[in-house]
């Protein structure tokens, strides 16, 4: 049996799984398919449910199933120690606590529930229960972000407590959150961990990814003395949790590593600043080439669905034939597709 808990990432996005390396990231959640997670050899793995796409309602549903599943795998493989973790965004974005009360409801029996937004590759970290952004070289907090203001999962707090009494509607006051700050990260928070129960709520400061690496030793020593935990969290936390060994690879080395010469495609799929500067320097590489998707008309004319999609594809064709990647785009008049 390893000595370590195995950790489980239900992760609501595509992105969660960019911190780590050599790891299972599942497609989909039947209990065969967990199985292979759950059996694998590293410590990790990511199951992307993508519900942060999906309605409340919807998200409520994956989160369900995907536990009711997983609970029936970890039965069968007879895993004793495990650790469950929501990874969404780093940003505050995201069906929140409406995972994480799937989540506890299905697999039930945590001592605490961790909210760990601090994400240090993106420029995320979290001081005195603070959560900052930095914009330009400044620390923001993240309530006075164009993030705060998402038309789905706005939010008006960057005080994380006052968050999660915000998100909970009340539920878990304020008062009651558990805040660990950076000394208390810093000089160890072991007895801390033993002390909590019922699901208890604690928000987790973290400045650099050191910081994280000394709360997961004593997470990880918690856990094997027998406590449960739950993670709502960005993906730095991960990389700690995992203690998987540096990627062996180096970031500007990694283009070389291709699966097929074939020119692919890439969809642009948010409406934030940043997405816009990466998406204009993009389309200036000579080997791309945008293609503008007029979702609008998708969603207001049905009938014409199958048309419009046709035209997109087609282009698409042409562009490959071309051996060119595709870049299906928005305008400032058009809605990203």
């Amino acid at each position: 049996m390893n000595s370590k808990p195995k950790i489980i990432v239900l992760d609501d996005d595509p992105t969660g799984s960019q911190t780590v390396h050599s790891c299972l990231l599942l497609m989909q959640w039947d209990v065969e398919t967990l199985r292979l997670g759950l059996a694998d050899e590293s410590p990790i793995f990511f199951v992307l449910t993508n519900t942060r796409a999906l309605t409340p309602d919807k998200a409520a549903s994956i989160t369900e199933e995907v536990c009711h599943n997983l609970k029936s795998a970890i039965a069968i493989e007879g895993i004793q120690d495990f650790l469950v973790v929501s990874r969404s965004d780093s940003t505050l974005r995201g069906h929140y606590p409406i995972e994480t009360d799937v989540i506890a409801q299905e697999l039930g029996g945590f001592d605490a529930h961790f909210i760990i937004p601090a994400f240090f590759e993106g420029g995320r970290l979290t001081r005195d229960s603070i959560h900052y952004l930095i914009v330009d070289g400044v620390e923001t907090p993240v309530h006075q972000t164009e993030f705060a203001r998402d038309s789905v999962f706005s939010y008006h707090y960057s005080y994380l407590p006052d968050y999660v009494e915000e998100k909970t509607q009340g539920r878990i006051k304020a008062s009651v959150v558990e805040r660990f700050l950076l000394a208390d990260i810093r000089q160890g928070t072991r007895d801390r961990l033993m002390a909590l129960k019922d699901n208890q709520c604690v928000v987790v400061d973290g400045e650099t990814q050191a910081d994280f690496d000394r709360f997961a030793q004593d997470i990880l020593s918690t856990a094997a003395s027998g406590k449960r935990f739950l993670f709502r969290s960005a993906a730095s936390i991960l990389t700690s949790l995992a203690q998987l060994p540096s990627q062996p690879i180096a970031p500007e080395d990694m283009a070389q590593y291709k699966p097929t010469p074939k020119p692919g495609a890439v969809i642009v799929g948010s409406h934030v600043k940043k997405t816009t500067q990466q998406l204009e320097q993009l389309l200036q590489e000579p080997s791309t080439v945008g293609i503008e998707i007029d979702v609008v008309q998708l969603r207001d004319n049905p009938s014409q669905k199958e048309a419009l999609t046709s035209q997109a594809l087609q282009k698409v064709k042409e562009i490959h034939q071309a051996k060119k990647n595709a870049c299906c785009l928005h305008q400032p008049s058009r809605t990203i597709f």
